[in-house]
């Protein structure tokens, strides 16, 4: 009875000793995948930060190319009017000027 009372420790301590093992190296593949995933997540956070940055530059870039942009074009705009103002002045000083459109289909 003695040797079955033994043999039986002797199969629960081998158990008990299996699954501690076991548990230690799931838990040390566990840990190694942990680790690789904070690697990859560090990674991750650098390249948004130089994402970001890089999205804040274009934006400040298309700002200022929006400012540029309208400034010619009030510039454009506004030279357009006074050459317009200036080749009417000088159409009225030569007594020239464009027919209105309806005075070529009237002589046909």
């Amino acid at each position: 009875m003695e040797s079955a009372l033994v043999t039986m420790v002797a199969a629960l301590l081998v158990v008990v000793v299996g699954s501690i093992y076991e548990q230690r190296r799931e838990g040390a593949k566990t840990r190694e995948k942990l680790d690789e995933n904070t690697d990859a997540l560090r990674e991750l956070a650098a390249q948004t930060t130089a994402l970001e940055a890089g999205q804040q530059h274009l934006l400040q870039d298309f700002t200022e190319h929006r400012r540029t942009t309208d400034k010619n074009h009030d510039e454009v705009t506004g030279s357009l009017a006074d050459t317009r103002e200036r080749l009417a002045r000088i159409e009225g000083h030569l007594g020239i000027g464009i027919p209105p459109p309806n005075s070529t289909g009237a002589n046909g």
